[in-house]
Formats: C-alpha cells, structure tokens, sequence
C-alpha cells in the first residue's frame, strides 16, 4: 500500500508544475534548466546516500534526450495552452507507443486496437474547440509523441535502475541547457524556480522511483493517470482554467485509453 501511495502523491505533485512554471518567468528552455538544474541539486544527495554508480552509455544519452524534449514541450505547451489540455497532451503518449508498434509490424491486440481508436477520438475530443493548431496545442503533441519515445527507450535500458536513469536524465538535461540559459539569461524568480525543482520534480521522482519498486510494474503508470486530473483541478482552482464538455469527454478518453493499453 505504501508504494500505491507513493506513486498517487508524486502524480498529485507533478500536477502542480504549471504553477510553479507560469510563475518562475522566462522562456521553455530556461524554465526546463532551472526545473533539471534545481531536481539535480536536491537529488545529488541521495545518490551519494545510496551509492549509485552512474553509468554512461549511448541508449541513456538518447534516452536522456527525448526525455528533455518531452520537458521542453510540455512546459511550452503550459505557457501557452490549459494546464489540463497540455496534462492530457502529454498523457496521449500510449497512442503512439500503439502508432509505433503497428508501423513496426508488432503484432497488435485487439484491446490495444479499442485503446488506439478511444486516445485518436479523445485527441480529436481535446482539440476541437481550438480554431487552428497553435504554439502550444503543437508543443503538448511533441511533447506526447517524444514521451512515447521516452517509453520505448525505457523498456530497453533494464540494465539501470530507475534512480539511475532519473538521476542521468535532469543531470543531461541540466548541463546541455546550462550554455543556452548563460547566453541568454534573463530575470527569474528563484524562490519559484526553487519550488519547481524541489515540489513537482525532486520529489515526485523520488517517490515514484520508491512507488516502483514496490508495486507490480504494470500498476505504477495506471496510478500515475491522476496526474491529468491533478493538473485540471489546479487549472480550474489556481488559473480559473475551465475546459469545454467535449474537451473533458474528450479526457475522459485519452484516460481510459492509456488504462486499456497499460493493463497488462
């Protein structure tokens, strides 16, 4: 029970970010340096405590890519679009682990066919009240297709533990962003960019990293769904954000979608 509750507080926590992004200031890329560079501090300590051995390798620097990619994307797209449409963006991620695998020629269930079909309705459900893609429509796409990636990479990095690939993932991110966020500094607010590396980052990596490891693994992402809804409710509470019938219809979906095709 203690890994269930684990996870559900890191989904909640996670939800947060767009508060602590919208009120930090600056661009995506210096947003993302400050969350990675922050996570970094708060988590070198436990890495010392555990005694991990980070390890280098070309799959964790492609993987620690398309993570930083999802990061960039999806805090663009809660700078430009409701928190909630940029949760759910990002949360489509599943359709196209289901896209890639069918153009792959894996061999498709016919759950995961019903999921594919219920996440394009619901995408579609989520869109639909918006004239014409704009900046932060495009960006909450990206960032869900570069997760699915995310995804994939995962499956195939089980040589390293959870902590390790969290803990190598903000460090990349961090030092490749570090030069952009020099050159192109600008005024921030660094009790905010505090909170966003320490509330819905550091901490929530941890207790997911913990979560994991003691419940059944195909329970963890299932879990993790709340954090859509957690991101809709501070929208609505903090931001006065309201989506549209269709648009929760349309969440509705891209939920049970993701649930169908993580059940097993």
């Amino acid at each position: 029970m203690r890994g269930e509750l684990a996870i559900l507080f890191s989904a909640i926590l996670m939800g947060t970010i767009s508060i602590f992004v919208r009120n930090t200031g600056s661009d995506p890329l210096s947003v993302t340096f400050l969350r990675l560079f922050f996570a970094t501090i708060f988590l070198l300590p436990l890495i010392v405590l555990t005694r991990e051995k980070l390890r280098i390798s070309k799959l964790l620097f492609a993987l620690a890519f398309f993570n930083l990619l999802t990061i960039v994307s999806y805090i663009s797209a809660i700078q430009h679009v409701e928190a909630g449409t940029a949760a759910l963006l990002l949360y489509t991620a599943p359709i196209y682990v289901l896209i890639f695998a069918f153009l792959t020629g894996e061999r498709i269930e016919r759950k995961s066919i019903i999921s594919l079909l219920l996440g394009l309705l619901g995408l579609y459900l989520m869109l639909s009240p918006y004239p014409e893609l704009n900046l932060g429509l495009i960006s909450g796409i990206v960032s869900g297709i570069s997760y699915a990636v995310v995804f994939a990479l995962t499956k195939k990095a089980k040589e390293f533990s959870s902590f390790q690939i969290t803990f190598f993932n903000i460090l990349f991110g961090s030092l490749l962003l570090l030069p952009y966020f020099v050159l192109n500094f600008a005024d921030f607010s660094i009790p905010w960019a505090i909170g966003l590396g320490l509330i819905p980052s550091a901490i929530p990596f941890t207790l997911l990293v913990y979560g994991i490891k003691h419940v059944k693994l195909h329970r963890a992402p299932i879990i993790a769904l709340i954090e859509p809804l957690s991101a809709i409710v501070v929208g609505y509470i903090y931001f006065g954000e309201i989506l549209t019938s269709k648009q929760i219809f349309g969440g509705i979906l891209i939920i049970l979608s993701t649930a169908i095709s993580l059940r097993e």
